[in-house]
């Protein structure tokens, strides 16, 4: 007996049962899981949308710190310039303040009237008659006087260095204040620099919050997913294990079904050709088909009635050989059959099998790096 034969009906039905519920249980897991990787998908889109944003700002920073390191720099030589020119500017006024401190009266003024002096007395000396006296007298102040005016000169060569001087002082008093105007431009604009940084910062902070927040929510669906996809998979082992169980007592079920079918349909033929046989012997009427059987029979068992025991044997096996080419039709019937009705699975379960070999398992994989 056959192992279909040995498997009991109602061992099939709760298969066949089992089966059905879980496909049913297998189909809510597999849109449970298709909802799970949208969502997963979602936030996988969104983390990659804040760190696209975070990554924008980043560099819009870097760059606004560059600039803004750049215009520090100038601003610094700006202000060794400026440093420089008050050094050499104090240098100018300490040798000006030098040169003052040493100059004796107001050259100028002092020259003036020293020299319309000495146009008065040499005027005397040749319009008056003077005695002897007097013109030694004019001599020694003409000669005084052109000495203080030796010594006048050498001041007004001072205070013309002091002039010089004044003019420097005034270029680079020009020269510093062209530089601090510099200066505060330059601080100025890196200051705007410095603000721009400092308004991004918030914007940065608050991209790269929602960026953690969604990878965390990514990295939880992922797992839900994982979890779902590792479901499924045992889903699909218990349902091929049922499937193979039950194709397997189909077929059983199949072979079994035909073997009896040959057997009843050798029996029936024998019967048959015993009933030929029987009415021929008898001399009762038979039908056209029955007079062949039983005419071939009897023709056979003349032929071979020396070698009674082999004829017998002989008969059997043409007795088989009828009984198969009478069954032949059936069983190419029977063979392109693949199971009964009630194996066959369902439309939505043949629905389900496809879904479940095309879907692809671990799409959620993905870094867990944000």
């Amino acid at each position: 007996m056959t192992e279909a034969a040995e498997t009991p009906v109602e061992d099939i039905e709760m298969l066949r049962e089992k089966l059905r519920e879980l496909k049913a249980k297998a189909r809510q897991d597999l849109e449970e899981l298709r909802r799970d990787r949208d969502k997963m998908r979602e936030y996988k889109t969104l983390r990659d949308e804040h760190n696209k944003e975070v990554r924008a700002l980043i560099e819009s920073v870097k760059a606004e710190r560059e600039e803004r390191d750049r215009i520090n720099k100038e601003i610094a030589e700006a202000k060794e310039r400026r440093a420089a020119i008050h050094a050499q500017l104090k240098s100018v006024y300490d040798e000006i303040r030098e040169l003052r401190s040493v100059i004796v009266g107001s050259p100028s003024t002092d020259q003036r009237r020293m020299m319309r002096r000495v146009e008065e007395l040499e005027w005397r000396q040749q319009t008056e008659l003077l005695t002897r006296e007097d013109e030694a007298s004019i001599v020694e102040e003409i000669a005084k006087i052109e000495a203080t005016l030796v010594k006048i000169g050498q001041e007004k060569e001072k205070q013309d260095k002091i002039h010089e001087l004044r003019r420097l002082a005034r270029r680079l008093k020009d020269e510093a204040t062209e530089v601090h105007q510099k200066v505060l431009e330059l601080s100025e604009q890196s200051q705007t620099h410095h603000q721009e940084v400092v308004r991004i910062r918030p914007q940065l902070e608050q991209y790269k919050k929602a960026a953690d927040t969604a990878h965390q929510n990514f990295v939880e669906w992922l797992k839900r997913v994982k979890e779902g996809e590792e479901k499924l998979k045992e889903a699909r082992t218990q349902i091929e294990e049922i499937q193979g169980k039950i194709r397997k007592y189909a077929s059983e079920k199949q072979t079994a079904s035909r073997t009896e079918k040959r057997t009843q349909q050798k029996v029936a033929e024998q019967e048959r050709l015993d009933a030929a046989v029987e009415k021929l012997q008898s001399g009762k009427r038979l039908t056209f088909d029955e007079f062949i059987l039983a005419q071939r029979v009897v023709s056979d068992d003349s032929r071979r009635r020396p070698f009674r025991h082999e004829a017998a044997d002989e008969d059997d096996g043409d007795t088989s050989e009828s009984v198969e080419d009478a069954a032949s039709t059936e069983e190419a019937e029977t063979v392109e059959e693949a199971m009964t009705p009630s194996d066959e699975p369902s439309d939505d379960e043949g629905e389900l099998d496809a879904e479940l070999d095309t879907e692809p398992l671990q799409d959620g994989q993905d870094s867990t790096d944000s």
